[in-house]
């Protein structure tokens, strides 16, 4: 679940503002203070804070700030948050880029990225181009981590199911990151020809070889079919990542070779924010559905550990005895 990480000033500050940042705020259940400070307790006689703590939880977790300060990959210990904390605006942008987390200076902070308008495509419309590169060209926010959601994506034919992962990843894959973690959840059942998990996790191994001036990155096979627990929650098609959802109405295989539509559908791309937190918008967050899949998926790999197939880098792992490694598994 996306948590925000601020200072006691700052987060007076966006309160006071009103706008874009304050309309997260109120949709959070609890909000983190970090202050450089021996103080445990937020300041309770701080009208603006009082008013917030109505509604939105507040904690205070000094620590954290410290040891981000003393281990910057301390950031990775949270599946989702934003940071805005006291750095400068060049260290910063640093810790942004090497471990795919929202970080911000306190000082001048941008608008959210979470909470700019997303967008859609009808795969029929004649004037949009076919492609994940066209479809994915908006995104502006770092991530570390991406759930691929699709109980068919290896059905019918493998080899359009590899180009269209290869087209994903060479978008979405960052040049360089710490770590990055991609997982493809799928029903092994629905696979056609008859092909085993592993000769599956070989093909998926050798394309990820192949994808070149990338960040080197972890990919993941997991296999829930009909016997496990919360199955019917993968009937979604998703791509989901820290930070932004995207869902296709029919499959995630969406395009060929030539360019050209599998199917007809809708292909839409949200940040976790992009709707629903303006007044007057009734319309769900599109971190509803990141919070109801990934929690589903969570439970099933604990509760059916031991009958789900899983594959990493294109090796097998024995029923009941692997690990995921993607950081979004840790709900």
């Amino acid at each position: 679940m996306f948590t925000l990480y601020t200072t006691e000033d700052k987060l007076t500050e966006l309160c006071l503002e009103g706008e874009e940042w304050f309309d997260i705020i109120r949709k959070q259940k609890t909000i983190y203070i970090c202050n450089d400070s021996d103080n445990k307790e937020w300041d309770v006689t701080n009208a603006t804070l009082v008013a917030l703590h109505r509604f939105t939880h507040i904690e205070v977790d000094n620590e954290l700030l410290e040891d981000i300060k003393e281990d910057n990959s301390k950031v990775l210990e949270l599946v989702n948050p934003a940071y805005i904390l006291d750095f400068k605006a060049e260290e910063a942008k640093s810790i942004e880029e090497k471990y795919g987390v929202i970080f911000l200076p306190t000082s001048n902070t941008p608008r959210p990225v979470l909470a700019k308008r997303g967008w859609d495509i009808d795969t029929t419309d004649e004037n949009k181009p076919n492609t994940w590169d066209y479809f994915l060209d908006g995104n502006r926010v770092k991530f570390n981590s991406l759930v691929i959601v699709d109980r068919y994506f290896f059905s019918k034919s493998i080899e359009d199911s590899l180009f269209n992962l290869r087209n994903i990843l060479i978008k979405l894959l960052p040049n360089t990151m710490h770590k990055f973690t991609v997982s493809i959840v799928f029903d092994k059942s629905q696979v056609d020809g008859g092909i085993s998990m592993q000769d599956l996790a070989t093909k998926v191994n050798k394309l990820k070889k192949g994808i070149l001036g990338k960040t080197s990155f972890d990919i993941e096979l997991i296999s829930i079919d009909s016997d496990c627990y919360k199955y019917s929650e993968t009937h979604d098609r998703f791509i989901i990542s820290n930070y932004f959802v995207i869902n296709a109405t029919h499959q995630i295989k969406a395009f060929n070779e030539k360019k050209e539509a599998l199917c007809a559908q809708s292909l839409k791309f949200d940040y976790l924010y992009s709707k629903g937190i303006e007044d007057g918008d009734i319309s769900s967050t599109p971190e509803v559905s990141q919070d109801r899949v990934l929690k589903a998926l969570c439970e099933a790999l604990h509760t059916s550990k031991s009958i789900i197939q899983y594959a990493i880098n294109g090796q097998m792992s024995k029923k009941g005895e692997f690990r995921p490694l993607n950081i979004l598994f840790c709900y």
